[in-house]
């Protein structure tokens, strides 16, 4: 036989090949597909005529596959089981039960409440790889309107155009403080304990979202020392001496050596973070993992009351 364009094969003669070599005839087979018998075995007549290649010896008795038909079933079960994985998985997409989500942060997602956020995420949704990527303020607004990442979890002190920006939960405000310094034997501080103090803020040259944070969170007179660094540079030069800094609460629960963090006694020391993400996203796992933070925010009581 002249073998034809492997194109020109149906998937169901395919699929029908590898049931009547399992079941060990065409009637068996065609019982188990619900399919007669006649058609069967045209379309597996038609698969040997596209091949090139007999594949069945057949007798009263029933089938049996030719010595050159074994590696032929062999790799018809792979590609056969290779799209059926593409079946689920573009399943598992499109109801956001698969895939991956890109979330931005500004900060690493450490403490409280975060962290189990995050864990009641991963444990419903263990099929989506979770992509975290650290940005400052500017790269994270970039990559949203770029869809280069799909949500932000951010401080909501900086409002974007062309983003959606959703309030998720406030935390505390804590001061950071060198350990050997006379502050951090105090139970807690007010602004005005750190008047004297350098003051450290981070600050990027085409951002300066957080530093105009502080200054309207501490009051006017206070003495911020705008560095363009990370949180864990700056903890590293407060833990030397150089200076003090404010950290979120949830950074406090993950100790630093040298630093001292220390409770606010003030009204304006919180920040309220919000999830951000493009209006242009139709993403099931984006929703479903939208879905998950304003659920696990209400539940843990953390969530804005009008949410």
């Amino acid at each position: 036989m002249k073998n034809r364009p492997i194109g020109i094969m149906q998937l169901t003669g395919l699929k029908y090949f590898v049931a009547v070599a399992e079941h060990g005839s065409f009637s068996a087979a065609s019982e188990w597909l619900s399919v007669s018998v006649s058609t069967l075995t045209r379309s597996v007549t038609t698969l040997e005529e596209d091949l090139g290649l007999t594949l069945f010896e057949r007798s009263k008795q029933g089938v049996t596959l030719t010595p050159a038909a074994g590696p032929v079933l062999t790799e018809t079960k792979r590609m056969l089981g290779s799209l059926q994985t593409v079946t689920e998985v573009a399943a598992g997409a499109a109801r956001g039960t698969a895939g991956e989500l890109r979330l931005g942060v500004r900060s690493p997602p450490v403490g409280e409440p975060l962290r189990d956020m995050l864990a009641r995420w991963r444990e419903a949704h263990s099929a989506v790889r979770l992509i975290v990527h650290e940005l400052p303020d500017l790269e994270l607004f970039s990559e949203l309107v770029a869809r280069r990442i799909d949500v932000a979890l951010i401080p909501s002190y900086a409002p974007w155009p062309r983003i959606v920006m959703e309030p998720l939960y406030s935390e505390r405000m804590v001061a950071a403080v060198p350990q050997e310094h006379p502050l951090a034997q105090r139970a807690s501080l007010r602004w005005s304990d750190l008047l004297g103090e350098n003051i450290y803020v981070q600050d990027w040259a085409q951002s300066h979202a957080m530093r105009e944070f502080y200054a309207k969170m501490m009051g006017p007179g206070m003495p911020l020392n705008p560095i363009p660094a990370g949180k864990q540079t700056i903890f590293s030069l407060v833990a030397a001496g150089f200076g003090v800094t404010l950290a979120q609460q949830s950074q406090a629960e993950v100790s630093f050596p040298g630093v001292a963090f220390l409770a606010i006694d003030e009204p304006s020391a919180q920040v309220e973070f919000s999830l951000a993400w493009s209006p242009h996203s139709e993403c099931s796992i984006i929703g479903r993992f939208l879905y998950s933070m304003r659920s696990s925010a209400k539940s843990k009581g953390v969530a804005p009351k009008d949410i």
